[in-house]
């Protein structure tokens, strides 16, 4: 299996989240913190949003939070809102004759 650099991205961005429980997070701090491009980085956090795994907070003092607590948030979970599908990278075959 294979995590793509968005789903690497959107578990960094979340790592961050979780070590700051209950504080809103601006997108460049995430980003600066992390070395990630702020615009990629808008549209993996936004679908987490959509995901209900964070909550998006407008005007100045905005940013982002984990809307759950970080123990209730499977690696699955965002792996599979971000990359889809878990599958092995190798074909059914291929794994059945190992």
């Amino acid at each position: 299996m294979r995590i793509s650099q968005r789903g690497l991205y959107a578990l960094q961005a979340l790592t961050v989240l979780a070590q700051h429980p209950g504080v809103v997070v601006k997108i460049k701090d995430i980003a600066a913190e992390e070395n990630l491009p702020e615009k990629f980085l808008e549209a993996i956090l936004l679908d987490l949003k959509r995901a209900r795994i964070v909550i998006s907070l407008r005007g100045v003092n905005g940013g982002y939070q984990l809307k759950r607590l970080p123990k209730e948030i499977s690696l699955g979970e965002v792996i599979r809102r971000i990359d889809g599908p878990l599958a092995p990278f190798e074909d059914a075959e291929s794994q059945r004759l190992r």
